[in-house]
């Protein structure tokens, strides 16, 4: 399928989560629009729903439609990016059809990965190329070994992807910085018109450097100036400005690491007031220990204390 593939921006993205109702099923659509309008009104790039922070795999193809449909009819110049997961590449396509027809002007895709670890990288290859052929979005590849059973993908194998003229970017979800580096400098991926951002806002500032374009990070749905301001500063050359901003991101981010999704809906609770509750969908029902979160505030202070500067 020949579609026009346009680029994502380079830039902050925010991987919103879903919001839900006290009943922890009904989706609370205001508070997703009124979270979605307070992200665009502090300098986010774009959103992208349905993703891991998304709780993708807890909601139904119709609720995840609708999702995106409510989201780009109350702010229809915001860009969208949409989650898919699925494993075989039928469902995948179909998705992705239905994502464009509700408003998604791209489509990250985790990779298959029900059978993990006996995956070969030209079986990825294989996979993602059947998708992107018969896309009706342009594809941005979607690398998080955490979601999906440990898989990894090479490098290399993003290289040869990044050829296919519907394949337009990768999101990368891990903290190895060499794999980052060997993506975003490298020239020929540039050339065939390809984005790379990061999943992991606390190495934003070392991956910039390395030629990475910008960030899909979590945390920003709670404290977007802050990650906005540090990729103006790269940008100005004031890299100083930025390491200073880095560090205050950096030590925020551990709350991420260590509490998951509930700490990063907990968080953009703290921060905004938006939503009923910060729990999740089964089994993402329990709230986090309320002793370990405490033994991070200093971190949540510092960054609240920044956010409020910009």
């Amino acid at each position: 399928m020949t579609i026009s593939a346009a680029l994502p921006k380079r830039g902050v993205y925010t991987p919103v989560p879903t919001f839900f109702k006290k009943d922890l099923h009904t989706i609370d659509y205001d508070s997703q629009i009124e979270h979605a309008k307070f992200l665009q009104q502090n300098g986010i790039t774009g959103l992208v729903l349905l993703g891991s922070t998304g709780e993708n795999s807890h909601l139904t193809r119709k609720e995840r439609i609708e999702l995106v449909s409510t989201i780009h009819e109350e702010l229809p110049d915001f860009p969208l990016m949409a989650g898919v997961a699925q494993n075989s590449v039928e469902d995948a396509i179909e998705e992705i059809l239905q994502l464009k027809n509700a408003g998604a002007q791209h489509a990250l895709v985790l990779p298959s990965s029900y059978f993990g670890a006996s995956i070969k990288q030209q079986g990825i290859i294989d996979w993602y190329t059947e998708v992107a052929d018969n896309a009706s979005l342009p594809v941005l590849i979607y690398v998080y070994p955490g979601v999906s059973n440990n898989i990894s993908i090479d490098p290399r194998t993003i290289k040869k992807l990044s050829a296919h003229p519907n394949i337009v970017g990768a999101k990368i979800s891990h903290g190895d910085v060499s794999h980052h580096a060997i993506i975003g400098l490298d020239q020929e991926i540039a050339a065939n018109q390809f984005i790379t951002l990061t999943g992991l806002g606390q190495i934003l500032l070392p991956v910039l450097v390395v030629g990475i374009q910008g960030t899909v990070d979590a945390l920003c749905g709670a404290f977007p100036k802050i990650y906005v301001k540090l990729l103006e500063n790269y940008d100005k050359g004031d890299l100083r400005a930025a390491a200073e901003l880095q560090l205050v991101i950096s030590r925020a981010e551990e709350l991420v690491v260590k509490f998951g999704v509930v700490g990063i809906k907990k968080a953009i609770h703290f921060a905004t007031g938006i939503g009923e509750t910060y729990l999740g969908r089964a089994p993402l029902t329990q709230d986090v220990n309320d002793a370990d979160w405490k033994s991070y505030n200093d971190y949540l202070l510092g960054i609240v204390s920044v956010e409020s500067t910009l």
